[in-house]
């Protein structure tokens, strides 16, 4: 079976995402692309799942970072595109909103799930928008400093001979990238029990580095990672957008405060102010909110079967 030629042949919708849909993209920026496709009856009747397909054209230079040729490209099965969009999965339902010329490809059936959009927004956004936001938060504040530490112990712990020997016991060794207090050895901005082995200190310090990848050169010039901090902030303002308004307008009115940010213009105290500041109004927002409570789920529910009964020329129910 092949899931490309059936996500291709049954797709109503694709979309410019990312840089491109908020309006901050520049001359470099990536291709993202999203969409949905119907499913076939194997999908609805048989035993086989399939809930994404991933079209992407995976280009990367000798650093890690994509090429001009790199394509992210995914399309969602059509049910799942619609309960992420009604959990109000930030990613998702930010595309229950796209303006025109972001418009790759739609038909009629595209059309009608677009003019849902609305039926999508409820208060449980904020918890979502928040989430997804705080997660851009830990990822942006490691500083240079403690990227050196954890950089600095990475390499010294790697290649120490002795790997199942507990971290506690480099204590007396003094190491300029490790502080032991009453309860923790500290890394960077990492707190290692004392009890675990050096292999199990390897691996968690390997982890919390993956989480910078390529964009280490951002750490070093601004002394964080400015696109983790672009995120967080366009996450807290189209969180409140939603929540005060029930929509999302794109390009983003905001575009140039995130681009700013990215650019590395603010500085990381500056972010982290407005970021608080956001939060108590997205707080006092939500009090305002005529958004529901909880999603509609009936409402979306008789779309959802009324659409897959059109699509797949058969009565799914009675």
């Amino acid at each position: 079976m092949n899931l490309t030629q059936i996500a291709q042949d049954n797709k109503i919708l694709e979309i410019a995402v990312g840089s491109h849909l908020y309006g901050t993209n520049t001359p470099t920026s990536d291709l993202d692309y999203s969409g949905v496709f119907l499913p076939i009856k194997e999908f609805v009747f048989g035993f086989q799942r399939v809930e994404e397909v991933n079209l992407s054209v995976i280009d990367k230079n000798s650093s890690g970072r994509n090429t001009k040729n790199a394509i992210d490209r995914k399309l969602y099965e059509f049910k799942k595109f619609v309960k992420l969009a009604m959990e109000n999965n930030p990613n998702i339902i930010e595309q229950m909103f796209v303006n025109e010329s972001n418009i790759v490809y739609i038909n009629e059936t595209g059309r009608a799930l677009l003019h849902e959009r609305h039926q999508f927004p409820h208060k449980g956004l904020v918890k979502k928008f928040k989430g997804y936001a705080f997660s851009q938060k830990h990822k942006m504040v490691i500083r240079t400093d403690k990227y050196h530490e954890l950089s600095n112990a990475f390499d010294y712990l790697k290649n120490y001979e002795r790997q199942k020997e507990l971290l506690i016991e480099l204590k007396e060794k003094r190491l300029p990238f490790m502080k032991f207090n009453h309860d923790y050895c500290v890394v960077g901005d990492l707190n290692l029990q004392k009890g675990i082995y050096v292999k199990k200190a390897v691996s968690m310090i390997q982890e919390r580095l993956s989480k910078v990848g390529h964009r280490k050169d951002l750490i070093t010039k601004h002394g964080y990672d400015t696109k983790f901090a672009s995120h967080l902030i366009r996450l807290l303002l189209e969180g409140k957008e939603l929540i005060s308004t029930g929509e999302i307008i794109f390009p983003l009115a905001y575009k140039s405060t995130i681009l700013e940010i990215k650019q590395g213009l603010w500085t990381i105290k500056a972010v982290l102010d407005y970021a608080d500041q956001l939060e108590a109004e997205i707080d006092i927002a939500t009090e305002k909110s005529d958004l529901p409570s909880k999603p509609r789920f009936d409402e979306i529910e008789q779309f959802t079967i009324q659409l897959l009964e059109e699509h797949l020329g058969v009565p799914v129910h009675k």
